[in-house]
């Protein structure tokens, strides 16, 4: 449960795993898009270099091919941590609390357009706004989308014992595609409207402490602090 700290005047908003998780996804979401980038346009005079450093195309293969067992393998922990919250835990993976989508993010949506035009106020945000929802099933269905390719561009032999052989060609297609597609949302869309925002800038460290102060929250997830926020006293802990 979220909770607020009285002491510090703080909110618990991601626990330790959530933590992990994003730092390994992190490291290893750039690892792959610079060994990946790399051996694609490998051409280029920032690709050889690259491919020097790590040790030849092998390497960086060898390199690219680890990095991306790690961080599917947190894509993996996602996935059972989120099973063991709603079988063990009896969470709820709906509501005001859940990374899914509710009908209330449209409104919210439509709500912040005006608000950007002056026509209404900033909307009542609950725990998670529509962008951060965005950013999350993107990532999930991406990664997940990532790996199936690159197993099959990792055993084309093996592939190709069960589907025909034009199936390498469109998992390369789609594996780079969709690398590309990460690339520009999360290094520019995610890094724009999450870190480089005036009242963030230079980063969001709540990722990275799991706190966010309480005027923060007021002001960016002010429906999660009308519902549980006031009453919740219990100090903060990891």
């Amino acid at each position: 449960m979220p909770q607020t700290s009285n002491a510090q005047e703080s909110y618990m908003r991601f626990p330790v795993i959530h933590r992990f998780l994003h730092l390994v996804v992190m490291l290893g979401f750039i690892g792959l898009a610079i060994t990946g980038f790399s051996l694609k346009f490998s051409s280029q005079g920032w690709a050889k270099a690259v491919v020097l450093i790590l040790g030849g195309a092998g390497r960086t293969a060898s390199v690219h091919k680890t990095l991306a067992v790690v961080t599917y393998l947190c894509v993996v922990a996602h996935i059972l941590w989120l099973i063991y919250y709603k079988a063990i835990l009896k969470g709820q993976l709906t509501g005001p609390q859940s990374m899914f989508p509710r009908v209330k993010d449209l409104r919210d949506l439509i709500d912040h357009i005006k608000y950007f035009f002056g026509k209404g106020p900033l909307p009542k945000f609950e725990r998670f706004t529509y962008l951060e929802k965005f950013d999350y099933l993107a990532l999930l269905f991406g990664m997940n989308t990532m790996g199936m390719t690159g197993m099959v561009l990792w055993s084309p032999e093996f592939f190709t014992r069960v589907l025909p052989g034009y199936f390498i060609n469109l998992a390369q297609i789609l594996h780079v595609y969709e690398a590309m597609m990460a690339v520009a949302l999360k290094f520019v869309v995610h890094t724009f409207s999450t870190h480089l925002r005036p009242e963030n800038f230079p980063i969001d460290k709540s990722i990275f402490n799991g706190r966010m102060s309480k005027e923060r929250m007021i002001r960016d997830h002010a429906g999660e602090w009308e519902r549980i926020g006031q009453t919740s006293t219990t100090p903060s802990s990891d």
